[in-house]
């Protein structure tokens, strides 16, 4: 399947709101406050701003931002985005309801920050001008991420 630069870039809204709805979903699911619940939250908080960032890019959307064609339709890209464990309308929640420990929710966590770092590198090879920009800040972000949720695990 062939992604437009902007439909990238909603699928990127889409992970980011899909974090967050996780987030919030298995810090609900632990019932005494702790340090786990608390990292949640704010990753959660966290996800709001990169989904904001995104919005912002696609609300000044345009074509030359991302040079993407034809021949890539089958690249990398557009597998991550297929694969992204959070890439499905609505998947956020539904898998946190389904964790049944804190440690196996921060794995999961875990899995979601790396794949959207690969995601994101891949669409950051692909932005141009202040797209790049933008695209970097979240992946520091993630990985910073990355680094926060593996000092639980």
């Amino acid at each position: 399947m062939y992604y437009s630069g902007q439909e990238i870039i909603e699928i990127a809204v889409r992970i980011e709101q899909n974090g967050y709805d996780y987030y919030i979903t298995a810090a609900k699911n632990i019932k005494a406050p702790n340090d786990i619940k608390n990292l949640f939250l704010d990753l959660a908080e966290m996800e709001v701003h990169h989904s904001d960032v995104f919005q912002k890019l696609s609300a000044q959307f345009e074509a030359e931002n991302f040079e993407f064609d034809q021949d890539e339709a089958a690249g990398y890209i557009n597998f991550l985005a297929d694969s992204h464990i959070f890439g499905k309308k609505d998947a956020g929640g539904k898998i946190a309801k389904d964790v049944s420990s804190p440690k196996e929710a921060l794995e999961l966590a875990l899995k979601f920050e790396k794949d959207s770092v690969a995601f994101y590198e891949e669409l950051y090879k692909k932005a141009k001008n202040d797209a790049r920009k933008m695209i970097m800040q979240i992946i520091d972000e993630e990985k910073s991420h990355v680094a926060l949720i593996s000092r639980f695990l």
